[in-house]
């Protein structure tokens, strides 16, 4: 369930902020784009970040 309403969000924040950054540089606004590359991202760092402080813990210890 986490992952899908941390997509739902990051979808939602990912075309806001491509729609604010569009804006400033005159480029053409692409919410499908801006909304599946912040989707990827987000869920990488839901999935990578967790891990890699797995590592880092067994390491310390």
């Amino acid at each position: 369930m986490r992952y899908i309403v941390t997509g739902l969000w990051a979808a939602f924040f990912g075309a806001l902020l491509g729609y604010l950054v569009a804006q400033m540089t005159s480029v053409a606004f692409n919410p499908a784009l801006s909304a599946l590359v912040t989707v990827i991202v987000a869920e990488l760092a839901l999935v990578v970040v967790p891990a890699i402080s797995k590592e880092d813990q067994a390491k310390q210890n």
